[in-house]
């Protein structure tokens, strides 16, 4: 097994190649494991301002400006494209986070997991992980199966859980539990030809809302743009159709997204994902922590994925090099010491699924497209959806305000109902709109 190492990762995504990249960088001695080989792909193209703090910890920001599309904002249709909202980040409450990236996953995770051997990780891949024990008081040993079916073996005095949404650690304790409300399924592609905005807007998410689901377009580098539709889980079953089936046909019975791809071509194959949200029991444990997907996922209707994945990473590394100790002087790493860890980590989760199920409801998209020019609301949302996981006591008191307004929506129309369209439930009069 060769040397004891600090920290052993399982899986070199977003928030493993974070946490290695700045355990290493503090000088802890970090093995990572990843069962691919970069670069590989990877869906949820579309970041958020509050990452650009932890990029340019990682000395990553020349490189992403040299490399991807700046994202300023996002633009929001109705079905119908007769209800439009441009959203700039630079309209949030809190200054100093006004833009973000839209990139290539396949690139991205890439340049993450290189950084990480950069500043010292021992990095495996192909390496899938087969088994792995965990305890604060033995330290951890990890086995993986090596691309030429042999195993491989290392021991660490601790275990960062990254391996997404497969939740390596999770899964074989029972410690994952899906969010009823929300189990979407998802088609997408990626496709040339798709129109973008003017000057900053050319880098905007469109977001197309539909009574029951939506779809987004991310604008990518070399004129590729990704382009997907969520909707009910149920429904995409149901419906009897390939995902390639499901997506021309999706595109073509909504007007909006009909006139944004009417010249665009797919230039790719067309990949699902299905029951997708959850949250893990005992994020911190003994002699483990789960880490972004492995600890819980989300709805990613506001591009969440990425700066959760990529947060917990931070958090956790910090967390984590305080309890090793220094040299000469012993560590703690019971299971007490990361409890505020895991508390976090909850409250990020909780903060964003509550604005994602609200989304879901009746009136969400009556007040989020037609809110005032000039609303604190507006301002409160919009920091939300830059990423501030944390917001202050007046954010909280005027995003509660919102959430209020939403479901009062339901009974007295205080906005303007948004006409929305049914692409899955009612299949004739959505046909019936198509040339």
């Amino acid at each position: 097994m060769g040397e004891m190492h600090d920290v052993a990762v399982i899986g070199g995504g977003p928030a493993g190649s974070t946490a290695a990249a700045l355990l290493a960088a503090a000088g802890r001695r970090v093995v990572l494991f990843e069962k691919e080989v970069f670069p590989r792909f990877h869906i949820g193209e579309s970041l958020l301002p509050y990452n650009m703090d932890l990029f340019d910890r990682l000395g990553l920001t020349d490189k992403l400006h040299g490399s991807f599309v700046q994202k300023w904002g996002a633009h929001l249709m109705s079905s119908d494209g007769s209800v439009t909202r441009d959203i700039r980040f630079v309209e949030g409450w809190l200054p100093g986070h006004p833009m973000a990236f839209q990139v290539l996953r396949s690139e991205f995770d890439h340049m993450l997991l290189l950084r990480a051997r950069e500043l010292g990780a021992e990095v495996h891949e192909g390496h899938a992980v087969v088994e792995a024990s965990h305890s604060h008081r033995e330290g951890c040993v990890v086995t993986a199966r090596k691309p030429d079916g042999g195993s491989f073996s290392a021991r660490a005095r601790f275990l960062l859980d990254a391996s997404g949404q497969n939740a390596f650690v999770a899964a074989r304790r029972g410690l994952r539990k899906m969010t009823p409300s929300l189990r979407k399924a998802a088609v997408f592609a990626h496709y040339e030809g798709v129109p973008r905005g003017e000057e900053r807007a050319a880098g905007d998410i469109i977001l197309i809302v539909l009574s029951d689901g939506w779809f987004w377009m991310i604008p990518l580098p070399d004129g590729k743009t990704s382009v997907g539709l969520v909707t009910e889980g149920a429904n995409m079953k149901s419906s009897g159709m390939t995902p390639g089936e499901l997506l021309d046909e999706a595109l073509r019975r909504c007007p909006a997204a009909r006139e944004k791809t009417r010249d665009a071509r797919r230039i790719s194959e067309v990949w699902s994902a299905s029951d997708y949200s959850y949250e893990c029991g005992g994020i911190a444990g003994d002699g483990y922590l789960l880490l972004g997907d492995a600890a819980a996922f989300i709805d990613p209707v506001f591009s969440t994925g990425v700066w959760l994945a990529m947060s917990s990473g931070e958090m956790a590394a910090d967390t984590l090099h305080r309890a090793l100790g220094t040299p000469g002087k012993q560590g703690d790493l019971s299971p007490a010491v990361f409890a505020a860890y895991e508390r976090k980590v909850r409250r990020h989760v909780a903060t964003y699924t509550r604005i994602v199920s609200h989304f879901y409801q009746p009136g969400f998209m009556d007040h989020f497209l037609q809110p005032g020019e000039h609303s604190p609301v507006k301002a409160a949302v919009i920091s939300l959806l830059a990423g501030l996981a944390d917001p202050p006591l007046l954010v909280r008191l005027r995003l509660w305000w919102f959430y209020k307004l939403v479901q009062l929506q339901r009974y007295m129309n205080l906005n303007k109902p948004v006409p929305l369209l049914k692409l899955l439930e009612e299949p004739g009069p959505a046909a019936e709109m198509a040339p």
